[in-house]
C-alpha cells in the first residue's frame, strides 16, 4: 500500500496528471454525464496552508474551483472571514449576499448544509440558498419530525454519522428508524466513521441502497474489523485510491445502483498543507474511475 507521500510523488497520480492540463485531471464534459457528482465538504479546508489562521470561505472555494470541483456541501460552523470562525445560520443579510456573490463568482453550486440537525432555520437557510438537502445527525426521536418538515419544505434530509459510540453509528440501525420517516429522509452514509465503526464500507453502502441522499466518500489508512477504540483512534484520512476503503469499489455499486447524487470529499484531518494536495487527489482519482465506468 502506497503511502501518502509517496503517492504524491510518483505513479498513479504523476500517470494521471500527466493526461490532463493544469490540475483538471478530467474534462468536466465528462463528468457532467455522470449521476454521480463530486463534492467537496468546506470543514476539509478549515486551515489556511502554512499559516496559523482559519481558511476564509472564498479561499476555500478557490481551491475546489482549481481542483475542478464545483458543488460544495456547507460546513454549519464553517469560517466565513479570515480569523473568525462562525455559525452558518448567524450570517447576517449583507453575510449571505457576499457568500451568494462569492459562490456566484466562481461557478461553484452550493448542495447541502452539514452538520444540521434540522432545525426550521435551517430548512429556511436551506430554501432560501436554494440547497437540495440538510445533513446532519438528529436524536432518535426528532426523526420522524424531521422527515415530515422535509416534506413540507422540498428539501431532502440526509442522517450522518459519526463512529462508535454515537447515536447513527451502525447504519443497520438507521435504516429501520428510516421505516417510520417520510421518504424525504435519507441516509448520508459517512463511509470513514463506518470503517472505524469496523464496517466494510461496500457492504453499507449495498444495505442503504434506495435511501441514500449522499456520500461521505472517504479513504483511511488502515481498518478496524475489532471495532477496537485505540485502532479507532489512530485511523486517518488518505487521499482517494490510496487507503483501506475501497473507493472505486464504492463508485462502482453506487453507480450499479444507478445513485443520482453526490460523493463528497470531507476529512477529519488537517494534514500540514492545509488538504490541498489531497482534494486534488481525490479529485482526481474520482475522475478517473467514473472514466472506466460510465
Amino acid at each position: 500500500m502506497a503511502t501518502r507521500r509517496q503517492f504524491l510523488k510518483t505513479g498513479l497520480f504523476a500517470a494521471t496528471a500527466a493526461t490532463l492540463p493544469g490540475q483538471m485531471l478530467f474534462s468536466q464534459t465528462a463528468e457532467k454525464k455522470a449521476a454521480i457528482s463530486l463534492a467537496l465538504q468546506t470543514w476539509t479546508l478549515r486551515n489556511l496552508p502554512n499559516e496559523n489562521r482559519p481558511i476564509c470561505f472564498e479561499e476555500a472555494i478557490k481551491i475546489m474551483k482549481v481542483a475542478g470541483i464545483d458543488e460544495v456541501e456547507i460546513a454549519g460552523g464553517n469560517t466565513w472571514w479570515c480569523g473568525e470562525r462562525r455559525r452558518t445560520l448567524s450570517l447576517n443579510a449583507d453575510e449571505k449576499k457576499r457568500l451568494r456573490d462569492v459562490l456566484e463568482e466562481n461557478g461553484v453550486r452550493a448542495i447541502s448544509l452539514g452538520g444540521s440537525p434540522g432545525t426550521p432555520a435551517e430548512f429556511e437557510f436551506a430554501k432560501e440558498f436554494g440547497l437540495q438537502f440538510l445533513q446532519g445527525e438528529p436524536q432518535h426521536e426528532d426523526l420522524v419530525a424531521v422527515s415530515r418538515r422535509a416534506a413540507e419544505y422540498g428539501i431532502r434530509y440526509a442522517v450522518h454519522n459519526h463512529a462508535y459510540p454515537t447515536r447513527h453509528w451502525d447504519h443497520r440501525a438507521t435504516m429501520r428508524r428510516l421505516q417510520d420517516c417520510d421518504p424525504a429522509m435519507g441516509i448520508c452514509p459517512d463511509l470513514g466513521h463506518f470503517i472505524r465503526s469496523g464496517f466494510d464500507p461496500v457492504e453499507v453502502i449495498r444495505y442503504c441502497k434506495g435511501r441514500i441522499v449522499s456520500v461521505h466518500l472517504k479513504d483511511l489508512n488502515g481498518v478496524n474489523p475489532e471495532n477496537d477504540p485505540e485502532t479507532r483512534r489512530r485511523l486517518r484520512d488518505v487521499a482517494w485510491g490510496t487507503g483501506y476503503g475501497q473507493v472505486a469499489a464504492v463508485l462502482k455499486e453506487l453507480h450499479d445502483q444507478k445513485y443520482e447524487g453526490a460523493v463528497i470529499i470531507e476529512y477529519d484531518h488537517v494534514y500540514p498543507d492545509g488538504n490541498v494536495a489531497d482534494v486534488n487527489q481525490c479529485a482526481g482519482f474520482f475522475r478517473g474511475v467514473m472514466a472506466a465506468i460510465t
